[in-house]
């Protein structure tokens, strides 16, 4: 009779290690950033032996690509969620509800989120993190295309930056946690965004 470690292992061994480790690597990639990541620890966190990992990721990079790869695919569906939750409203609240869910992705899973954007992961080497952050994007592209009809190519992809960029911009500033006591224009500025984001979203569309 096995014991239930055992049958765990043997689970495992039947095709489900490759997601249990990418699960466990999610876990770990929250909970301490992906600096404080290794194939030891995840092997631990995922309960198999310390050489496991190493037959579905050669290296540590790319296994972070898998965790990054699910933040994509996660803050797509996100933002994918509120559109069409307010399919029935105008693009410019679509747009919002989408600003939003952007921002509260960003701030939830910070640690995600900081992997998805950082250099250590070289995309054009993983295929499927590229779509997966090309999906988000394209999120992007298809409101502003509702939003500026008749805009031409050059200036959709102008304006897709500017957003793109305020809102990667908004998430890092957000999470410096300026104490709005100190009296700072720093501070006061980022109590009055924090208080209403959807109107500073709404200003942004003006400028």
């Amino acid at each position: 009779m096995y014991s239930l470690s055992t049958l765990k292992i043997m689970k495992y061994h039947h095709g489900n290690l490759k997601e249990e480790l990418i699960s466990s690597a999610c876990i770990i990639c929250e909970a301490n950033g992906h600096d404080h990541m290794s194939l030891r620890s995840i092997a631990k966190e995922a309960n198999v032996s310390q050489t496991a990992p190493y037959r579905h990721f050669k290296t540590k990079e790319s296994l972070l690509a898998e965790v990054s790869r699910r933040g994509f695919e996660d803050l797509t569906d996100k933002m994918r969620l509120a559109i069409n939750k307010e399919n029935s409203k105008s693009a410019k609240d679509r747009f919002l509800e989408m600003g939003l869910a952007y921002l509260e992705f960003g701030l939830e899973k910070r640690k995600t989120y900081d992997l998805m954007h950082s250099p250590i992961i070289d995309k054009v080497e993983f295929p499927e993190l590229l779509n997966a952050a090309q999906g988000a994007f394209d999120e992007l592209v298809q409101i502003l295309t509702e939003l500026f009809p008749g805009i031409s190519e050059d200036d959709l992809g102008k304006k897709c930056i500017k957003f793109w960029a305020m809102m990667h911009g908004l998430v890092g500033l957000l999470d410096m946690k300026i104490d709005p006591d100190i009296g700072s224009n720093a501070a006061d500025a980022m109590s009055i965004v924090k208080k209403d984001f959807r109107s500073f979203l709404v200003d942004s569309l003006e400028l």
